[in-house]
């Protein structure tokens, strides 16, 4: 009995959807112009821009001045730079761009590589819109504009080295000066011969060498082990200190070697050239007719559904 009930049913359903046939052929033609009509006239195409660029070593940077330069290049610190109001407000001036630091800022996508630790990273640099050349050039001003931003934090960074490390120097200068005059004076009590510094002329400054002559080493060997001792801990002294000058000589002049360089000139490549293609990503034009031509069948397939609830109401108040 319910496989026929269930026939009977499935027959009613096709009887109905046959008599409001011309309903569901209507409203889905109707979707179907509705969504030609803003798929092909009324939405505006959107467009997807792409550049691509890359931060790797610089061979000729000392290896002492390396890991600052790494710090300051790391594809994390790029995405900050690029989304930074600073830099955001650059680009909108220079492209007169109607718009916002934090629009801008969410217009922009950077994808950054997945293992930050190899020795070149691709950074991925996107924006979507509806006008192409404005992709394009919003996209390359980011670049150049962060580029400039990150050769500014790179070249005061190693200013503040430099001078950090010229000062050093200097205190570790007016040591040396005071120890040499304390072993002299000393020598001169004991008829002992001035220690004589000089400094090499290689570098900028040079580094600190002494003269210790034979006869001078003699001389302080034959004095007595009190007085020995004496000079033995002011010529350590002395060695400590020149050490140091001598290491942090070597610091300045690393950094010196690097600050005429132009870091981000030689650390970032553009791996490819901003490139917007002609071809729109949306609107998707065939999903859209495809959806609404689903959506119309099912509108029209309840409304005649509807129209014969309807038609059964009234059928039932009139009985």
């Amino acid at each position: 009995m319910s496989s026929v009930e269930e026939e009977i049913s499935l027959k009613e359903i096709i009887n109905t959807l046959w008599q409001g046939k011309w309903i569901v052929a209507v409203i889905t033609i109707i979707a179907l112009l509705i969504s030609s009509l803003y798929s092909f006239v009324i939405a505006d195409p959107v467009y997807k821009g792409k550049s691509e660029v890359t931060i790797h070593k610089v061979a000729t940077v000392p290896e002492s001045i390396q890991p600052y330069i790494d710090e300051m290049t790391k594809p994390e610190l790029f995405q900050q730079t690029m989304t930074s109001p600073d830099v955001l407000s650059d680009v909108i001036e220079e492209n007169n761009l109607d718009t916002t630091v934090s629009s801008l800022q969410s217009g922009l996508q950077i994808e950054l590589p997945s293992d930050s630790e190899n020795t070149s990273s691709i950074i991925t640099i996107s924006m979507e819109g509806t006008d192409r050349e404005k992709i394009a050039s919003i996209i390359d001003s980011a670049v150049s504009t962060t580029k400039a931003a990150i050769g500014d934090k790179i070249q005061t960074r190693l200013t503040s080295l430099e001078e950090e490390y010229q000062q050093k120097m200097t205190e570790e200068d007016e040591k040396i000066t005071t120890a040499v005059q304390e072993f002299n004076e000393m020598g001169a009590d004991d008829g002992i011969p001035a220690l004589i510094q000089f400094q090499q002329n290689t570098n900028s400054d040079g580094q600190y060498v002494f003269e210790m002559s034979e006869a001078l080493l003699n001389d302080i060997q034959s004095l007595d082990k009190q007085t020995k001792i004496e000079y033995e801990k002011i010529n350590e002294n002395i060695a400590n200190l020149t050490e140091l000058y001598n290491f942090y000589n070597s610091k300045h002049d690393d950094i010196s070697s690097v600050s005429t360089m132009n870091i981000m000139d030689l650390s970032m490549d553009v791996v490819s050239d901003t490139f917007v293609p002609e071809a729109p990503i949306a609107p998707s034009k065939l999903l859209n007719l495809a959806i609404s031509v689903v959506l119309g069948l099912m509108i029209g397939v309840g409304v005649v559904f509807l129209r014969e609830y309807m038609k059964d109401e009234e059928a039932n108040k009139s009985h």
